[in-house]
């Protein structure tokens, strides 16, 4: 293998703490691959991102690496024993069952603390975690009563998850791994060496568990890819326990050609980067559409919405669709019964679930407006905007194949393409937020230009931009002209 003057000097640093800054396509786990081989003596613990990522890299790393997500980590020692509790997820309606209330404001801010507080680094349940007034330094006596109130009853169910005996409060995956961290587990004597991936995405409940083992560390990411700052995650990058680690940088992109580094850089230019992303793969063209003649072709979405939205489009012309994650995490399935739901057609609910949590429909509506559900908004809004859901679903699930190399279009979300890349890529017209509009926060601006540059590197050959890209790019040639 030949490496370039940016790998070489990563793979055979034997510091204690290494820290790697790797731009798009830039050869990252192919340099960890490198820095693993050419340390075979030591037991070296890789912690993936996610199970998808697990499962590719057990075929490329050498023997004296082991492949695990955090939770795998942690459902060895915790997730095992509460196999028979777990649940993928808290819902609103557990929560009220089990609190025995019908206050969806207080329901809906319990699920919200309990889960900022399984993704925090935090020993105990407190008002950081508690969404509604977290950012206020001054609450009206009824406002101390509900925040007084909300954290007890958390405290409470938090419990009750607990409780390897109570069935009737489940536990998630994320509880378990709180478990976990809470136990303050020592890595030690299993492994030498740590490699964090993705380490500017991370948890800070993994974060923590990284932070305190006392082997050597090797942090590697893209903090322009940090793109789940809405669920948490935190920049471990940049964290202080990697203070004073040896930093390299990977710039060079072997997936595309200098046109996409192009788009990518100016992106990259509204956050401040000064290190430009080198192009070095083939070349690539970047155009207003894809061609039409295409074999395959991706096409990356903001939102589900605008994935079921192109996704209804493409059926008259019969496509075989290819959904990353599976069609079935696209609630199509949830949408439908919804849908016979709130057309009064009960009988017809596959989801017993639904009729036990629900009095009806406008119950339904009732809850998700008062408590803001994100999902369930997002559900209600799709069934008003299809009358013939069912029939439409149906036609996708006749279009939808299993194996991507059979699918003539494959769609995602940009948070689901993290991590991929494809020929052909289209972006969808869904990226309505402008993220250089003057009054956006500071953080959310960053949010979406990162997952505009998520976007734009995961394409090889192909890239047709979308709206929001080529408004950037006008910008910046106009930014540039006033100039000089």
């Amino acid at each position: 293998m030949q490496w370039t003057y940016e790998q070489q000097p990563i793979i055979t640093s034997t510091a204690e703490k290494l820290l790697i800054q790797a731009g798009a396509g830039s050869g990252k786990t192919t340099t960890l691959v490198g820095y693993a081989t050419h340390h075979s003596t030591l037991r070296i613990l890789y912690l993936c991102y996610n199970k998808s990522v697990e499962i590719a890299a057990r075929g490329r790393f050498p023997r004296n690496v082991i492949n695990k997500t955090a939770h795998g980590l942690a459902y060895a020692v915790y997730g095992s024993q509460y196999s028979h509790k777990q649940t993928n997820n808290l819902r609103l309606t557990d929560i009220a069952r089990a609190i025995d209330s019908q206050d969806w404001e207080l329901v809906r801010d319990v699920v919200a603390t309990l889960n900022n507080f399984m993704a925090s680094a935090d020993d105990d349940i407190h008002r950081t975690h508690f969404p509604r007034f977290r950012d206020r330094n001054m609450l009206t006596s009824a406002q101390e009563r509900f925040l007084k109130q909300g954290l007890s009853v958390a405290r409470s169910v938090w419990n009750r998850m607990k409780d390897l005996a109570d069935t009737g409060m489940p536990i998630t995956h994320d509880g378990y791994l709180k478990l976990y961290q809470l136990s303050k587990p020592d890595l030690s004597q299993r492994f030498d060496c740590i490699l964090l991936d993705e380490a500017q995405d991370v948890n800070p409940v993994i974060a923590d568990i990284v932070r305190i083992q006392r082997i050597r560390k090797v942090a590697v990411g893209d903090r322009h890819q940090q793109i789940y700052r809405f669920r948490g995650a935190e920049d471990a990058l940049n964290a202080p326990w990697m203070r004073g680690a040896e930093a390299h940088y990977l710039t060079q992109s072997f997936r595309f050609g200098p046109a996409v580094a192009h788009v990518a850089n100016i992106i990259l230019s509204y956050k401040g980067e000064t290190r430009a992303l080198q192009g070095l793969g083939p070349k690539t063209l970047v155009k207003r559409s894809l061609p039409e003649e295409l074999p395959h072709r991706t096409f990356i979405h903001r939102t589900v919405i605008g994935v079921i939205e192109n996704a209804l489009s493409l059926v008259p012309t019969q496509p075989r669709i290819y959904w990353v994650g599976g069609i079935d995490s696209y609630s199509l399935r949830d949408l439908e019964d919804l849908f016979l739901f709130s057309r009064g057609r009960r009988q017809e609910v596959q989801n017993r679930k639904l009729l036990r949590d629900y009095r009806d429909y406008a119950q339904y509506v009732e809850i998700a407006e008062v408590s803001q559900d994100s999902e369930m908004l997002r559900s209600i809004k799709i069934i008003e905007a299809y009358p013939d859901l069912p029939q439409r679903i149906l036609a996708l699930r006749s279009c939808t194949v299993d194996n991507e190399l059979d699918a003539t279009v494959t769609l995602t979300t940009g948070h689901k393409a993290k991590g991929l890349e494809w020929d052909f890529v289209g972006l969808y017209d869904d990226f309505t937020a402008d993220p250089l509009a003057p009054d956006l926060e500071r953080g959310r601006r960053d949010d979406e230009l990162n997952l505009l540059y998520v976007a734009v590197t995961r394409a090889m050959k192909i890239l047709a931009l979308n709206t929001m890209v080529l408004s950037i790019m006008q910008r910046h040639v106009d930014a540039r002209s006033s100039r000089g």
